[in-house]
């Protein structure tokens, strides 16, 4: 858990000097932005005070030996000073040349105790002045003694060094700012609801570009790599995934339009797992079925149901159509996607803690054995039998049966546990088993049964009529509707995939049903709808590219995105993997303002998700992710991908640089939990990178112990025992 930083607030409104004028906003906008970051920054502000209380509540400053963060806040009169460039007015300054305090000397006393994330902003007339001085003075102690960590200083000021500053007028907007986002949609990727926190850089930048009042020039001068400063107001730690399309054109229109639930019929189907949910009983349940058909859907929705945000949205739009599993009624959800065993036990764990079904470990995240316990100890108080929903087991590829066996059919002899997944094979066995089977459910809905498929078929009509209907007069949802529920049935490809993403195109690009051949500007399967977006895919703004190259970027993107484990990569393990991929066609600069492009051309194809406090990112569907990159077919011969060996170094290569700059190996939260997953995916190799990384950071060497038992397994499935053998002792 993040520490708490500091808030230094200064706010002088009244002074005893009658040639100063009052100034009512200055102590109030102090007063409301540390009543805003109150639970994250320790302090409380000054409010008038004298030049002699500045100084003991600047000396009075807890230093920071770890390093920390430190948001500086000063709101009041400033004055012009030829060596200063700025000084600060307290309650008692006169009108003399030497009144008040030098913003050097205060930045100072704030740089001094340790901070390595400082944020100084400035409301002052002329407060401009002060920027070049600040910067200057900050830049000079940090040289001397550099902080722990990530270091970045920004100095943000409401006018120019000629200007007079409005009362209020900037520090209501930075409030406003902090609290709800900016205006502009570009500008909004940090306020996501899945990030814990905001930098101190995004908070700047975002200011600077919205900033519209005539008369006040801001400026903001930084320096360093920015990392978390504040805590973000808008996070919602268990906030869903959504489709980031949706999520754009919500902030653009400002209305629930598409934050709404498009979820229309199979109410036997969920009613089915609402009776699982609300039995009381313990047991595994099942819900099977084909790529697309679903699966997630039914199980989403009444976790959807449960969680008390998600449920307050469904019941404003109305009644919810089917049985009501209750507010709070599952306790643990998890989304499965290249998670191994203890991991998925650990998410797990974390939400039953936080639903008050178990007690904190405090030896931290239990891994599965311990989970398992945990609950069993938890049975025999004669509790409530907790709920838990599982969903994409069968992508966990290589842990899905390991999962099966060690953790949900042992959980559900304490639990009621509800898994969502494909029916695959048992890769590697004579007689293979099948991933239900190994489940041993006492029930299972299996969607691909044809009552279930013919409800199925009504569902995506619906939904199909219900997201396209007053689009376009010119468009006919119920042609659209007709059409493509035909064309899945004769595909049986991923029907309900290809639904929501025809829709989403057409509601962003409607089709006149009017007109002869308007079908062949509708896709009639995934892969065409894939390919047909990707290769119209508008030509960015901020780069000169013809529409081939501009399509061969997007793909490169979005198929760095098919690499990310857990819940998806973090936007820095995105950029580093996608430029790693794009390289051989002349991108090896990727940045933020690629990623703005990609999400706002193709958003319809990427999941915003949370994990570790950050907004994480993957492709839709497992689907899309395998026609995008192929799944690699092992053999004996190459067990593993030859593939992997350049995204692992990568990973690595920047796992390194943050460890170099100071930061705790624990703290980039993707890397610490998956960096030797993707070492050993890469064989050998990847191992050698990763053991030469822990030689620098000793906290990472029970990671390729990890690792090397891994790549053990893999060459041991594979008949190759020798070759086994020396990373198992290394293990």
């Amino acid at each position: 858990m993040t520490q708490k930083g500091r808030f230094v607030g200064f706010g002088v409104g009244t002074y005893t000097d009658p040639m100063h004028e009052e100034l009512p906003h200055a102590t109030s906008e102090v007063m409301d932005f540390a009543q805003l970051v109150r639970g994250d920054l320790d302090g409380d502000p000054a409010i008038n005070p004298t030049t002699v209380q500045v100084f003991e509540s600047l000396d009075e400053l807890p230093p920071m030996p770890d390093g920390g963060r430190l948001v500086l806040m000063w709101s009041g009169h400033g004055k012009q000073d030829a060596r200063d460039g700025l000084r600060l007015l307290t309650t008692e300054s006169g009108t003399k040349s030497s009144a008040g305090l030098a913003v050097a000397e205060v930045v100072r006393r704030c740089i001094e105790v340790g901070a390595n994330q400082v944020l100084v902003v400035l409301d002052a007339c002329f407060s401009g002045g002060g920027v070049p001085a600040a910067s200057e003075v900050a830049a000079a102690l940090i040289a001397q003694q550099p902080p722990k960590g990530l270091v970045w200083v920004g100095v943000l000021a409401s006018c120019a060094p000629w200007e007079t500053a409005r009362d209020g007028a900037f520090g209501q907007r930075l409030l406003d700012l902090v609290k709800h986002g900016p205006d502009n949609v570009s500008l909004r990727r940090p306020w996501s609801v899945h990030n814990e926190f905001l930098r101190g850089e995004d908070i700047g930048d975002a200011l600077l570009r919205e900033w519209k009042t005539d008369g006040q020039h801001l400026s903001f001068r930084r320096d360093g790599v920015s990392d978390w400063l504040v805590q973000n107001p808008l996070f919602e730690p268990h906030a869903p995934a959504q489709v980031v399309e949706h999520l754009l054109r919500a902030a653009r229109s400002g209305g629930p339009q598409e934050q709404r639930s498009w979820f229309t019929g199979r109410t036997r189907e969920v009613d089915t797992v609402v009776s699982w949910v609300t039995s009381g009983m313990t047991g595994l349940h099942v819900v099977t079925g084909s790529a697309g058909t679903g699966k997630s859907a039914i199980t989403g929705r009444v976790v959807s149901a449960s969680v008390p945000s998600e449920r307050a949205l469904l019941v404003a739009q109305g009644p919810l159509g089917h049985a009501d599993p209750g507010e709070e009624s599952v306790a643990a959800h998890v989304y499965l996607r290249g998670l191994t065993l203890d991991q998925a036990a650990a998410s797990l764990d974390r939400d039953l803690i936080t639903a008050g079904v178990l007690p904190r470990d405090d030896a931290g995240d239990r891994n599965a054995a311990l989970l398992v316990g945990a609950l069993q100890r938890r049975a025999n108080d004669e509790h409530r039998t907790p709920v838990l929903v599982v969903d994409g087991l069968d992508e966990a590829r290589g842990q899905a049966f390991v999962m099966a066996r060690e953790l949900l059919a042992r959980l559900a002899a304490f639990a009621t546990v509800v898994v969502s997944t494909r029916n695959v094979l048992e890769p590697g066995e004579e007689s293979p088993n099948t991933l239900v089977d190994t489940l041993q459910p006492v029930e299972v809905l299996n969607l691909d049964d044809e009552r279930w498929a013919e409800s199925g078929r009504l569902a995506r009509r619906e939904y199909l009529g219900a997201r396209l209907s007053d689009v376009d007069p010119r468009m006919s949802a119920d042609a659209v509707a007709n059409y493509l529920t035909k064309a899945s049935t004769a595909t049986t490809e991923e029907p309900f995939l290809l639904a929501r993403l025809v829709s989403d195109q057409l509601r962003a690009a409607p089709v006149d049903t009017t007109v002869l051949g308007w079908r062949e500007h509708v896709a009639g399967s995934i892969f065409a709808a894939v390919d047909t977006q990707i290769a119209a895919v508008p030509t960015p703004l901020h780069r000169e590219l013809d529409q081939a190259t501009a399509a061969s970027l997007a793909r490169g993107m979005l198929t760095a995105l098919t690499w990310g484990l857990g819940a998806g990569f973090p936007e820095p393990e995105w950029v580093t993997v996608a430029a790693t991929l794009c390289a051989d066609i002349g991108f090896n600069d990727i940045g933020q303002d690629d990623v703005s492009w990609l999400l706002d051309s193709l958003g319809r194809f990427v999941l915003q998700d949370g994990q570790f406090g950050n907004a994480v990112f993957r492709v839709a569907h497992q689907s899309l992710a395998d026609h995008l990159r192929p799944p690699f077919r092992q053999t004996a011969e190459l067990p593993f991908d030859p593939a992997t060996m350049p995204v692992t170094a990568a990973i690595l290569d920047r796992y390194r640089a943050l460890l170099d700059a100071g930061i705790p190996a624990t703290s980039p939260g993707y890397l610490w939990q998956y960096a030797w997953r993707h070492a050993a995916s890469a064989g050998p190799q990847g191992l050698n990178l990763l053991r030469d990384l822990a030689d620098v950071e000793r906290a990472l060497r029970p990671d390729v112990g990890i690792g090397a038992l891994a790549i053990a397994a893999t060459l041991g499935e594979w008949g190759r025992r020798a070759d086994a053998l020396p990373p198992t002792q290394e293990a």
